[in-house]
């Protein structure tokens, strides 16, 4: 009585060695692909015409903001960031935002430009104002880390 389920046992331990890795293989496959940090972001030109610069935009640190046009496309406004200090918050994203957040509420609005990178160029979803908010978010706290009131932009 033993012998037959022992058979049966080791049958099924040898059809879950195939299927297991088989699905797992399948499943990783059939995933989205993953963005990267720079998925979003792209790198500024070396013919690229800085617009503006300025290192107090931030109000609780110290980042110098340089805003950049493409020659080709001079309405295209991009953002580099470059913290003095190395900032130590996880999975920073930068934001940009119409409004001023609230306390610590991400505005509504907001529209995601990527997961934070330092020397990385992102673009602007400038209106016809050319003014607004850049938001640094943090998801792992649910807190907005710091914002930067950008005037207008030619």
């Amino acid at each position: 009585m033993i012998q037959p389920l022992r058979v049966v046992h080791r049958r099924a331990f040898v059809a879950l060695a195939v299927v297991l890795p088989a699905i797992l293989l399948i499943g990783l496959g059939a995933r989205r692909p993953h963005l990267g940090p720079s998925a979003h972001a792209t790198d500024v030109p070396d013919t690229g015409n800085m617009v503006r610069e300025s290192s107090t935009l931030w109000q609780k640190h110290s980042i110098q903001s340089r805003f950049y046009s493409k020659p080709d496309r001079p309405l295209d406004t991009y953002v580099v960031l470059l913290p003095a200090e190395e900032l130590n918050e996880p999975d920073l994203l930068l934001y940009w935002a119409t409004n001023a957040p609230q306390g610590n509420v991400l505005p509504g609005e907001a529209q995601l430009l990527g997961a934070f990178t330092t020397g990385k160029a992102f673009p602007l979803p400038l209106n016809e104002k050319g003014a607004g908010h850049l938001v640094l978010f943090s998801p792992a706290h649910q807190t907005v880390f710091d914002t930067a009131r950008v005037e207008k932009l030619p």
